[in-house]
């Protein structure tokens, strides 16, 4: 009898994320100190506890095939700080995403009759598989409330975000061996490259409690059918969605050319074939670009409007119009 083939699926799968971190019972552990690694390394102190912790998979996990918003894992600790620690998958708009939702996560834990003083510190945790901006490739990006014209001083300490860049981390640990002497460089290890082998796997899981618990909770995770199943739907879907943002772009670029030539011929009857050819090559370019990106701006629209954001805030995000995005 042939041995049952293991199907290892990434946890940096927004899925796989979330159903390890199912809840402070199966994976407290684990999540307790990969947060306090994080901490540590931006210069937050460490939390002493977890006392609540929330995952969306179960609920997803209920209705396999249905179109879902987002998914994330959301944390409290004994201390009173909150926190919402996510896989981001998209690049478009994540601050302004991440301070909407982080910014509903503070308002609905302020409990009626408290002061402003007692406001709840929330922080969003983004871990995310693009450069927030290209010219800031350090691997974790903060991002916090300064006044404009001090920099350096901060308007307030209740909202913060931390966008862990995992090209930027790729680029210098590529073995086990690089990042042994630093927790939080071991954990984006263990979460990017560690679960591909099993010998590295056991390794990592021998470290700490927490890496075990970790560990522990991804065999669980990789012998769900039903995980298994809405990962590989996951993975389709986003093989379509590239194929659509492609097609999409070619085609713009396709009619922009056409226009481009257009142009070009009638302004090349004036000034020339030489400069007629040089204006039809950058309008099509131009022209091919604005028709791909105003496909784009459609597509995010409509994730938008299936995670239920209003269609004045995705016109402000987009530049699309109300009633276009009433007609999505």
């Amino acid at each position: 009898m042939e041995d049952k083939k293991v199907i290892r699926l990434s946890p940096l799968n927004n899925l796989v994320f979330s159903c390890i971190f199912q809840s402070e019972e199966k994976s407290g552990q684990a999540m307790l100190e990969f947060l306090n690694a994080i901490l540590v390394h931006v210069g937050e102190e460490p939390i002493e506890e977890i006392i609540s912790m929330m995952s969306e998979y179960p609920l997803i996990s209920e209705s396999v095939g249905q179109k879902y918003g987002r998914l994330d894992v959301r944390v409290r600790a004994k201390s009173g700080r909150i926190f919402d620690i996510e896989v981001q998958i998209e690049k478009d708009y994540v601050n302004e995403r991440s301070f909407f939702y982080g910014g509903k996560l503070v308002t609905n834990e302020f409990e009626s009759g408290l002061t402003y003083d007692k406001m709840p510190p929330v922080r969003v945790i983004n871990i995310v598989d693009f450069y927030i901006r290209e010219d800031h490739q350090n691997v974790v990006e903060p991002v916090i409330m300064v006044y404009e014209n001090a920099r350096e001083e901060q308007a307030t300490d209740v909202f913060k975000m931390y966008h862990i860049q995992m090209p930027a981390f790729r680029k210098n640990h590529k073995t086990l061996a690089s990042v042994k002497d630093n927790l939080f460089l071991t954990w984006l290890y263990l979460l990017d490259q560690g679960y591909k082998s099993s010998e590295e796997m056991e390794e990592l899981a021998a470290m700490t409690d927490g890496m075990l618990n970790f560990a522990k909770q991804y065999n669980i995770a990789i012998n769900d059918p039903l995980l298994v199943r809405r990962y590989q739907m996951d993975q389709d879907a986003k093989r379509e969605e590239a194929f659509r943002m492609s097609l999409a772009e070619t085609k713009g670029f396709k009619r922009g050319e056409e226009k481009g030539f257009n142009r070009g011929k009638e302004d090349g009857f004036r000034l020339g074939k030489e400069d007629g050819f040089r204006l039809g090559k950058e309008d099509g370019f131009r022209l091919g670009k604005e028709d791909g990106r105003k496909d784009a701006h459609f597509e995010d629209a409509r994730r938008m409007k299936a995670d239920g954001l209003d269609p004045k805030l995705i016109a402000r995000y987009t530049g699309l119009s109300e009633s276009e995005i009433l007609n999505l």
